[in-house]
C-alpha cells in the first residue's frame, strides 16, 4: 500500500494549498467514519456525502480505499507522535514537568485536537492484518515518547514505580478515558482539566511524602 504525502499547507501556490487543504478535509472525514464505523463499515460514498464530493472527486486524490486509509492513518498517528516525541526530547525542567507537558499533549489531542485517535488507535477495531502491524508500530512509537522521559526521571531519583510497564498502561488507562467523562462549558475547562489530571497522574510515579 502506498502513502500519500500531505503536503504542508504554507505550499507556494494557490492551487497547491487548495488541494492540501482538500485532503486534510477529506483525511479528517475519513477518520470520522472510521473510527464511528470500523474498517469494514467505512466506504467511499459515505466520505464524500460528508464532504459534498462526487465519489469520482474522492477517487482524484485517493484511487483506493486502501490508499486513503493509509493515509489517514500515517496522517493521525504520525501528527500527535511527532508532537509527543518533540516534547519528550526537550530537556529543559526536570522529569515531572516533562511528563506533565506530555500529558497535555496527549489530552489536547484525543479531547480536542483529534478526537478520532482514541478510536483508531486505542481501542480494538476490526483492522485487516495488514493494518493491525502499523498500528502496533505507531502505538509503540506513541508509547516510547512517555517511556523516555519516565526512565529520565526514574534514573534521577525523581520518580519511583515498582514496574514501568504497568505504571505506563495505568498512565495511558486514565488519559484514554478523559474523553468518555470530559465535557468542556467553557474554554477555561480545557486547561483546568489539564491541570488537575495531570497532578493527579504524576502521584504515579512520585515517591510517597515522607
Amino acid at each position: 500500500m502506498s502513502t500519500v504525502e500531505v503536503v504542508d499547507e504554507e505550499g507556494p501556490g494557490r492551487v497547491e494549498r487548495r488541494r492540501n487543504r482538500k485532503v486534510l478535509d477529506i483525511l479528517t472525514a475519513t477518520a470520522d467514519v472510521l473510527a464511528e464505523r470500523g474498517y469494514h463499515q467505512t466506504n467511499l460514498d459515505e466520505i464524500a456525502e460528508r464532504l459534498d464530493l462526487t465519489k469520482a472527486s474522492l477517487y482524484h486524490y485517493f484511487p483506493s480505499k486502501d490508499e486513503l486509509v493509509t493515509a489517514c492513518l500515517e496522517w493521525v498517528g504520525k501528527l500527535v507522535n511527532d508532537r509527543l516525541m518533540a516534547t519528550a526530547q526537550n530537556r529543559e525542567g526536570t522529569a515531572s514537568e516533562r511528563l506533565t507537558a506530555l500529558i497535555r499533549v496527549q489530552l489536547d489531542s484525543i479531547v480536542r485536537e483529534h478526537p478520532q485517535m482514541a478510536q483508531l488507535f486505542l481501542q480494538p477495531l476490526d483492522w485487516p492484518e495488514s493494518y493491525r502491524e502499523r498500528t502496533k508500530e505507531l502505538r509503540k512509537e506513541h508509547d516510547e515518547a512517555f517511556r523516555t522521559v519516565i526512565r529520565d526521571g526514574i534514573a534521577s531519583g525523581e520518580f519511583v514505580v515498582e514496574d514501568e510497564s504497568t505504571a505506563v498502561h495505568c498512565l495511558h488507562g486514565a488519559m484514554n478515558y478523559v474523553p468518555v467523562w470530559f465535557r468542556a462549558k467553557r474554554k477555561k475547562d480545557y486547561e483546568t482539566m489539564y491541570e488537575t489530571t495531570a497532578a493527579s497522574l504524576l502521584r504515579l510515579f512520585r515517591p510517597p511524602a515522607p
